[in-house]
C-alpha cells in the first residue's frame, strides 16, 4: 500500500478493519461501518443488526462466514457517508467519490488484488459503485458482472441488510421482503464463488435485419410455434407509433425487426405490410402459442392500431404475480430471478425517451423477447411444483377478453358529462369563496404550503406527517375537520369536486367516437381481481373508482340493454362459511340481508326494524347523523371482517372516533367468530406454510415478517382471491369463449364483483332469457370449504345506463329459472326502465 495511503488511514479515529481470510472463494464489500462496530472492540466489520441479519441469511445460503473476507468501502464513521460520496447536481445522475472516498478506493483496490476470492458480494449501492461503477442496487442485484475495480474478478450485487432493520421495518413494512431476495443472491453468490469465469448463457440477439432475413425467420418461428414450441414477442412503440417488435423461440436468439431507424422508415410500405400480415398469421393463428411480458399492452395496441387479434397468449408477469405477489412483477425483476441478463431496460427507457440509438433500442427490444422465452418455462415448471398451474391458465385466459373490452369501449353521454363538467366550475369557485372568509384571508385551499402555513403555524395545530414530511394531504384534513375547523372540510369538498371534474367528468379521457376506453391489467391487484387505468393512448380511466352517481353517463349503444350480474356479499359469505360464523351463515341461508342483520346486532333493535328504517330513511344517531343503521352495518362488513382497527375505521369513513370505537366494539361484540374463528383459521393456514388456499384452489405464500401485519394482509387473501377468480374464470372467460351460446352479448365491463355486458334488444327475449338462466348457473356453481358445500347467488341489473340507482334489479330469489317465465319478467322490467328514462 502507498505510504500516503497508510498515513490517511491512521489519521482515522474510528477505523474498521476487514476481517477474515486472504484465502477464499467469496468476499462480501459492504458500505460503511455502524456504530457497533465501531464501539466495540476488536472492531469488525458486519456485527451491528445488519450483521446479524446478514449472518441469518448466510446460515440460509448454507454459507459459512468464517470462510468469508469481509470489509467496507468506507472503513470509518468519523464523518457521513455524504463526506466520502458527492450529492449528484442533476437528477438521474450517479455520485461521485469525493478525495476522502478515493482514497478508500485506492485501499480496497489494494486489499482485494490481495485476496483470492472469485466472487464479491456488493452489498449495496456504495459497494456496487465502488466495484463495478454502476449505480442502482436494485436494477443490478443477483446478475454476476465484472469488477471494473479489478477486472477479471466477479461481483454479485445484493440488496443491504441494514434495508430491513427493526427501524426500517417500522417505516416500511415491505423492506422484510428482501431478506428472501438477499438469500437467493447470496444462494447464487455461493455457486459463482467456485470459479472465476463469469459463464452466461450463449445469446444471439438479431438487428438491422434484410426484408428475406425477417420473412425466413418469421417462417421459422411460424413452423416452430405450429410444433408447440412457444413464440415470444414484444413490441416497442416510441410516441405510440410501431417502433420495432421482436421475436424469439429459444433463450439463445431473437431478432428485432425495425419499422422505424435513423431518417425515416426501415422498410417500404410494401415490404412492412408483407411483414406485418405474416405477422397477424402468427398472432391469431390459435395453434400457435404466443408468450410476452404484460402481453396485454401488446395485443391491444396492434388490436388498435393493425386489426390484429392476437389468441393463446401466455404472460410471465402474469406467472411472475401469481408466483410472487408481494414483489416487483417488471421485467427487470423477472430477468434478475429467472435468468443470467445483466439490466439492460435504461437503454430501452432512453431510446422511448429519444435518447440513445437505435441500436440500442433494437437490442433491448429483442432482449425483452429473450427474458420471456427465458423465463416463462421457469415459471412454469415452479408454477406446476407449487399447484397454481390452474390459476395461472385461469387468468392469462381472461387476457383476450379484457383485451376486447379494452377496444370496445363504452357509450358517453358527452352532453350531461359537458354539463355537469360546466356546473362544477361555478361550485368549486363558491367552495373556494367561502374557504376564504372562513379563513378570514385570501388563500388558495389547493396549495399544500399555504394550508400547512395556515393549520400549522397560524392556528397552532399539531402537524401531520407522511413518510417524515408534514402534510396537508386527505387524511390529515380529515384529522382537522374531526376537530371542528369547517375549513378543512370545505378543502375536502374543494379537492373531491376538482378531482371529480378533471379525472371522471373530463372529455380528455373520451375517444373522438364518444366512447371511453380504459386499459385493463389483468393483475392489478394482489388476489386475482383485475384493475383499470388509463390506457396506452392516453384516454380512459379507472373503471373500478369511477364514482357511482356518475355512471349515469356510461350507456349502453343504441338498440342495447346494459346487463351485469353481481355476486350478492361475496366476501362477507367466505368469511362466514370459512370461519364458521353462525349467525352470518344462518342469515345468508335464510335469505335475510347481512347488512341489516349487522345493523340490528351493533344498534340493538330488530332486524325488521332496521330494515323498515332503512327503506324510510330513518337515520341513526351516530357518525355524521345523515345514514341508516343498515349503512353503518354494511360498512362495518365492509371493514371489519379483515381486522380494520377502530381508528383507521373511523378515519376512513370520516367519523368521530368515539363512534368509530362503538360500531367496531359492538361488531366484534355481535360476531366473535370473526376474531375467534375466521382470524385463527387464516393464522392456523399460515403457521403451517405460509400459504394460503383460496375456494377456487389459487395458493399464494406470504414471504413478509411474520406478525400482525402480515395477518392483516393475508385475512382478506381467501374472499378476495376466491371473488376475483369467480368473476373471471366463470362470468368473463365463460361468456367470451362460450360464443355458440353467447354470440349476441358484447362484454363492456369487470368491476368489483360484477361482469357487465349489453345484450340487442331486437334479439327475442326468450333467447335473452335462455342466455342469462346459463350465466346465472354458471356464476351459481357451488363452492366447497372444507365438508360445507354452498351457493352465492347473483343478482342481474338491467337498465339503459351503468348507474345502479337508475337501473332495474332481479334478485337471485326472484330470478325465474324457466326462460318463459324470465322472458315476461325482462319484458315488464324493460317497459319500466322505458317509463322512467326520458
Amino acid at each position: 500500500m502507498k505510504p500516503e495511503l497508510e498515513l490517511f488511514i491512521k489519521d482515522r479515529k474510528t477505523f474498521v478493519p476487514p476481517e477474515g481470510p486472504l484465502e477464499c472463494k467469496l468476499a462480501t464489500i459492504a458500505e460503511q461501518p455502524g456504530r457497533q462496530e465501531v464501539s466495540r472492540y476488536p472492531r469488525r466489520p458486519l456485527i451491528g443488526p445488519a450483521g446479524l441479519l446478514y449472518d441469518g441469511c448466510l446460515q440460509s445460503a448454507r454459507l459459512n462466514r468464517s470462510e468469508i473476507y469481509h470489509t467496507n468501502v468506507i472503513k470509518d464513521l468519523d464523518l457521513p457517508l455524504s463526506s466520502y460520496l458527492s450529492t449528484p447536481s442533476r437528477k438521474g445522475d450517479i455520485p461521485r467519490f469525493t478525495t476522502l472516498g478515493q482514497n478508500y478506493i485506492d485501499i480496497l483496490k489494494d486489499e482485494l488484488s490481495k485476496c483470492t476470492a472469485n466472487c464479491f458480494l456488493a452489498m449495496g449501492n456504495v459497494a456496487l459503485f465502488a466495484l463495478t461503477s454502476r449505480w442502482g442496487i436494485t436494477k443490478w442485484r443477483g446478475i454476476p458482472i465484472e469488477s471494473t475495480l479489478l477486472p477479471g474478478r466477479k461481483v454479485i450485487p445484493i440488496i443491504h441488510t441494514a434495508s430491513f432493520t427493526d427501524e426500517k421495518l417500522f417505516k416500511n413494512p415491505k423492506a422484510w421482503l428482501n431478506k428472501h431476495l438477499i438469500t437467493m443472491d447470496m444462494h447464487l453468490a455461493r455457486k459463482e464463488s467456485e470459479f472465476p469465469d463469469i459463464i452466461r448463457v450463449p445469446r444471439t440477439i438479431l438487428i438491422k435485419p434484410s426484408f428475406r432475413e425477417v420473412v425466413e425467420y418469421l417462417e421459422m418461428c411460424k413452423l416452430a410455434g405450429l410444433a408447440d414450441t412457444i413464440v415470444d414477442y414484444d413490441i416497442e412503440t416510441p410516441n405510440m407509433k410501431l417502433g420495432s417488435i421482436s421475436f424469439a423461440i429459444s433463450p439463445h436468439e431473437a431478432m428485432s425487426i425495425p419499422f422505424t431507424a435513423p431518417g425515416g422508415d426501415y422498410f417500404t410500405p410494401d415490404q412492412e405490410a408483407d411483414i406485418m400480415l405474416f405477422i397477424q398469421k402468427i398472432l391469431e393463428n390459435p395453434d400457435i402459442i404466443k408468450r410476452g411480458q404484460y402481453i396485454i399492452f401488446d395485443s391491444h395496441f396492434l388490436l388498435r392500431e393493425y386489426g390484429i387479434r392476437t389468441v393463446n397468449m401466455h404472460d410471465t408477469m402474469v406467472a411472475q404475480k401469481i408466483l410472487y405477489p408481494e414483489y416487483n412483477v417488471g421485467l427487470d425483476f423477472i430477468a434478475a430471478m429467472w435468468t443470467d441478463i445483466s439490466y439492460y431496460k435504461d437503454d430501452g427507457k432512453f431510446w422511448l425517451g429519444g435518447a440513445g440509438t437505435f441500436e440500442q433500442g433494437w437490442i433491448y427490444n429483442a432482449y425483452d423477447s429473450i427474458v420471456c422465452a427465458d423465463a416463462g418455462p421457469k415459471q412454469m415448471q415452479e408454477l406446476t411444483e407449487k399447484g397454481n398451474i390452474e390459476a395461472y391458465e385461469r387468468q392469462r385466459k381472461v387476457i383476450p377478453p379484457l383485451t376486447y373490452m379494452m377496444e370496445h369501449g363504452i357509450r358517453v353521454d358527452i352532453e350531461g358529462m359537458k354539463k355537469e363538467y360546466d356546473e362544477t366550475g361555478p361550485i368549486i369557485e363558491e367552495l373556494t369563496e367561502e374557504f376564504q372568509r372562513e379563513v378570514g384571508m385570501p388563500m388558495n385551499p389547493m396549495s399544500p404550503q399555504q394550508l400547512a402555513n395556515y393549520f400549522y403555524v397560524h392556528k397552532g395545530l399539531p402537524a401531520y406527517k407522511e413518510k417524515g414530511k408534514v402534510t396537508t394531504n386527505e387524511k390529515a384534513m380529515v384529522r382537522i375537520a374531526r376537530q371542528g375547523y369547517k375549513s378543512a372540510g370545505l378543502v375536502l369538498k374543494i379537492r373531491r369536486l376538482i378531482k371529480r371534474r378533471s379525472t371522471y367528468l373530463s372529455l380528455d379521457k373520451i375517444d373522438s367516437d364518444n366512447r371511453i376506453r380504459c386499459a385493463y391489467n389483468p393483475v392489478g391487484t394482489r388476489y386475482s381481481r383485475v384493475s383499470s387505468g388509463e390506457n396506452i393512448f392516453g384516454t380512459g380511466t379507472n373503471l373500478q373508482n369511477w364514482p357511482h352517481d356518475l355512471l349515469r353517463y356510461l350507456l349502453p349503444d343504441k338498440g342495447y340493454i346494459y346487463c351485469s350480474f353481481d355476486e350478492s356479499q361475496f366476501e362477507n359469505r367466505i368469511v362466514a362459511y370459512v370461519g364458521n360464523i353462525l349467525p352470518m351463515i344462518e342469515a345468508f341461508e335464510a335469505g335475510k340481508d347481512v347488512h341489516s342483520l349487522t345493523g340490528a346486532l351493533i344498534s340493538g333493535k330488530s332486524y325488521e326494524l332496521v330494515k323498515e328504517e332503512d327503506k324510510l330513511g330513518i337515520t341513526a344517531p351516530i357518525g355524521d347523523g345523515k345514514h341508516t343503521w343498515r349503512f353503518w352495518g354494511k360498512k362495518c362488513n365492509h371493514a371489519l371482517n379483515y381486522d380494520e382497527g377502530y381508528k383507521r375505521f373511523s378515519l376512513d369513513l370520516e367519523i368521530p372516533e368515539r363512534d368509530g370505537k362503538v360500531l367496531h366494539y359492538s361488531y366484534h361484540r355481535a360476531y366473535p367468530g370473526v376474531r375467534n374463528s375466521y382470524h385463527a383459521s387464516v393464522k392456523a393456514q399460515l403457521a403451517k406454510d405460509r400459504t394460503l388456499t383460496n375456494l377456487l384452489g389459487r395458493r399464494v405464500t406470504f414471504l413478509g415478517q411474520w406478525g400482525d401485519k402480515l395477518f392483516k394482509e393475508a385475512y382478506s387473501c381467501i374472499p378476495q382471491g376466491t371473488c376475483g377468480d369467480v368473476i373471471n374464470e366463470r362470468g368473463v372467460n365463460h361468456i367470451y369463449y362460450n360464443q355458440d351460446h353467447y354470440r349476441p352479448i358484447e362484454l363492456l365491463d369487470q368491476v368489483h364483483d360484477s361482469v357487465g355486458f349489453q345484450v340487442p334488444l331486437a334479439l327475442p327475449m326468450v333467447e335473452i332469457a335462455a342466455m342469462f338462466i346459463r350465466i346465472k348457473r354458471n356464476l351459481e356453481q357451488p363452492l366447497r370449504w372444507k365438508d360445507r358445500e354452498f351457493i352465492v347467488p347473483v343478482d342481474l341489473t338491467l337498465g339503459f345506463s351503468m348507474y345502479k340507482a337508475e337501473c332495474e334489479e332481479i334478485k337471485s330469489k326472484d330470478f325465474p329459472m324457466e326462460p318463459i317465465k324470465l322472458a315476461e319478467t325482462l319484458k315488464e322490467r324493460i317497459e319500466n326502465l322505458r317509463a322512467k328514462t326520458p
